[in-house]
């Protein structure tokens, strides 16, 4: 931490005896999605017979819903058929009563979507999958229905926008199929770490073996094989590093992709298709919980999604090579474990882990659970992709919509299973597999790690299990004028922490999570981050004495919004919730605006490479950390402040001052020098405030900035103790 003295004191002392002086707010979720969360869901089904064919004579009698092992009263029943929905026969309503539930909506077909997805492909795959799209497609001029093409690879990047035309998304797919996809899981590097693997336990069992015979030649052995062991290890472990960051990263980028794709489809009503053309999903452990979320925005938004295995027809049977891979894997962690070297890096856990890799990379692994719980169907093993296509069109055209009131309405976090039952023979049925009971989220995906915090905020009174301090900044600045920066800071005490079963690490399991509710108490934005901490256990006091600084930087359009932030310790299940309220004005750019004002409790050097000019919280080379409402010590002999000024440029000169106040009424008032505009019009006021002539006690620091005859005044508690 670097100390640092800020330009501007305020010389209070001699006044401390003066006389007196003087957000456009989000769309509501709309029907066809879980809408204000379990109190009214649809869920869109597909029912077919033994030869494939839609089963289109059911009636709402026919169908049962069962939630968590309960079974629902169906409120809603709607069938779409060719695109000709028709609204079955209402049932006879119950007797009214005070406590009955809300009907569900009437379901909204809207338009037929779907979203095309390249997951990162070979250059033989992606073409497999361009040329089975452009047959999808043909030669005609409209396409059947609204298409969007994109593709996943480091990022995500839009071919075509939702169209019918069909010259637009040919030109698309052409385009698409001249790109090069980024090269993971390089064949070659695989092949070097198998030989590698080899060598090293050849290695070993020839040390191992001439050390035990002890005859002639065995201190060589012994001086060469291990060195040579020891060597090819080391590099097969440093390809599996590198192998398991590259996984990470790869997950990472294909879950991110596909939550931006399924936010955009979550707008729109009725069901929505997303396809998706990838040679195996890599869901490594640090990526499952962001899968989980995946699934829980598609079935949120009413978005199935297909996945087509891009590799086409494989001359070899996934599961034979996947056993093979297993099988190859566990013969060395057992080699490379009784060798005689003692390797001593955990070779049978390492084992565990390349077999849970290889597992993972199989298609019907991934694909297909991303396809089962979303209501869709996985193709793969077929050079005929056209299939899937039809199948994907039959399935847009006809399904059933059910509505029903949950039981259980209560929004505590957890999954709800969802099991779609109908009373007939042979018939194969596809729906949605559940959803995470929280309030609605503003069409934001919901994760694993988030689910059980936000439904901590429901409980009554809000949780408090340890201190937490939070707060949500105004910074309007030129080009964000709805920047919203929050900070929310906890010490790491309040944590649970774990040791491991061998007593050699700790681990510990939190998250932070921040969302706005406008004034009609939809959520507008949310931001979270998961935190997975480990370390060696002699590090364990030090790291229960830490703190954590959670910082985003969101905008809103102009409204006033409640933030709630919540922090969640997922071991214990304990939490607490802080609220505060922010107000995002609709300034023009003529007009004179003007931050929140901060009471620093730190600053901190910023190397040149780190510096990012856009943090409004960096004065040119210090980074400013906000003082939440901590009491201030009369030992610090004096407290800093900083707000931020936008005047109008070319308008009259702007000036500042500073007034405390007590009980309503002014203690000092004192001009404070105003700074000249930067490149982007924003001038930055660093202040001092001198204590030792303070008496203890709650005071409002108010900074007042004129330019002409307009004023603001921003305002902080201070409280001042011994």
């Amino acid at each position: 931490m670097t100390s640092f003295r800020v330009p501007f004191a305020v010389a209070i002392a001699v006044l401390v005896a003066a006389p007196s002086g003087s957000g456009q707010q989000q769309t509501p979720p709309k029907a066809g999605t879980f809408g204000e969360a379990v109190r009214a869901v649809l869920v869109d089904v597909v029912v077919r017979d033994k030869k494939g064919q839609p089963v289109r004579d059911l009636k709402e009698s026919d169908f049962q819903i069962i939630e968590d092992g309960v079974a629902q009263k169906l409120g809603s029943f709607t069938t779409f058929f060719e695109e000709s929905p028709a609204t079955a026969p209402a049932a006879a309503p119950p007797p009214a009563t005070s406590a009955a539930p809300p009907k569900p909506p009437d379901a909204d077909p809207g338009p037929i979507v779907t979203a095309l997805v390249f997951d990162r492909l070979s250059p033989e795959a992606q073409r497999l999958a361009v040329q089975a799209s452009q047959a999808y497609l043909g030669n005609k001029e409209e396409a059947p229905n609204y298409i969007g093409i994109f593709s996943i690879d480091l990022a995500l990047t839009p071919y075509s926008p939702f169209t019918r035309s069909g010259p637009t998304l040919r030109q698309a797919l052409t385009k698409l199929g001249n790109r090069s996809s980024s090269s993971f899981n390089n064949a070659e590097r695989q092949q070097r770490k198998v030989a590698l693997d080899q060598q090293a336990a050849a290695s070993s069992q020839t040390a191992g073996s001439a050390a035990a015979a002890g005859g002639q030649g065995a201190s060589g052995a012994i001086g060469t094989s291990p060195a040579a062991a020891q060597l090819a290890q080391m590099e097969s472990n440093m390809i599996r590093d590198f192998d398991a960051m590259e996984r990470d990263q790869q997950g990472y980028s294909t879950t991110n992709g596909l939550f931006a794709i399924i936010g955009s489809l979550a707008k729109l009503p009725g069901r929505k298709s997303l396809v998706l053309f990838s040679e195996g999903l890599s869901i490594p452990p640090a990526v499952e919980r962001l899968f989980r979320g995946v699934v829980d925005a598609a079935n949120r938004a009413n978005v199935t999604i297909y996945t087509m295995d891009a590799v086409g027809l494989r001359a070899e049977s996934t599961q034979a090579e996947i056993r093979d891979k297993v099988n190859q894997a566990a013969g060395f962690g057992i080699n490379t474990a009784y060798a005689g070297s003692g390797a001593s890096d955990g070779p049978l856990t390492k084992g565990l882990e390349e077999n849970e890799n290889v597992l993972r990379q199989d298609p019907q692994t991934g694909l297909g659970q991303l396809a089962l719980e979303t209501g869709g169907v996985l193709f793969n093993n077929s050079n005929n992709l056209r299939i899937g296509f039809e199948r994907i069109d039959d399935d847009l055209h006809n399904y059933y919509m059910l509505g029903y009131t949950p039981s259980n309405d209560a929004f505590d976090g957890k999954f709800r299973k969802i099991d779609v039952k109908v009373n007939r023979a042979g018939v194969t049925v596809s729906s949605r597999r559940g959803y995470f009971a929280v309030r609605d989220v503003g069409g934001a995906p919901v994760n694993t790690w988030e689910a059980p915090a936000l439904g901590a905020i429901e409980q009554k009174p809000l949780p408090n299990a340890f201190p937490v301090r939070a707060a949500a900044l105004r910074f309007p600045e030129r080009d964000r004028q709805g920047l919203v920066p929050i900070v929310v800071e906890f010490k790491t005490a309040g944590i649970t922490f774990q040791q491991s079963t061998d007593g050699k690490t700790y681990t510990s399991d939190f998250a932070v999570i921040a969302r706005f509710l406008d004034q009609d108490n939809q959520v507008v934005r949310k931001v979270s981050q998961h935190y997975e901490v480990n370390g060696p256990i002699d590090r364990l006091e030090s790291a229960k004495q830490g703190d954590v600084i959670f910082y985003r930087e969101p905008e809103l359009p102009p409204g006033t919004y409640t933030m709630e932030a919540i922090v969640y310790d997922a071991p214990s299940g304990k939490s607490s919730v802080r609220l505060s309220t922010v107000e995002v004005t609709r300034d023009a750019a003529n007009k004179l605006r003007v931050s929140s004002l901060v009471i620093v409790k730190r600053g901190e050097k910023v190397p040149d490479n780190d510096r990012r000019p856009e943090n409004p919280l960096l004065v040119k080379d210090i980074l400013l950390y906000p003082n939440i409402n901590e009491p201030i010590s009369k030992a610090a002999k004096e407290v800093a402040f900083y707000f931020a000024a936008y005047p109008v440029a070319g308008g009259p000169a702007a000036e500042a001052m500073i007034e405390l106040q007590q009980n309503g009424k002014p203690v000092a008032q004192i001009p404070m020098p105003f700074g000249a505009p930067d490149a982007t019009g924003r001038v930055q006021q660093v202040g001092r405030l001198p204590l030792t002539e303070l008496p203890p006690g709650t005071y409002d620091l108010r900074a007042i900035v004129r330019q002409g005859p307009e004023q603001i005044v921003r305002s902080t508690l201070l409280r001042v103790v011994e």
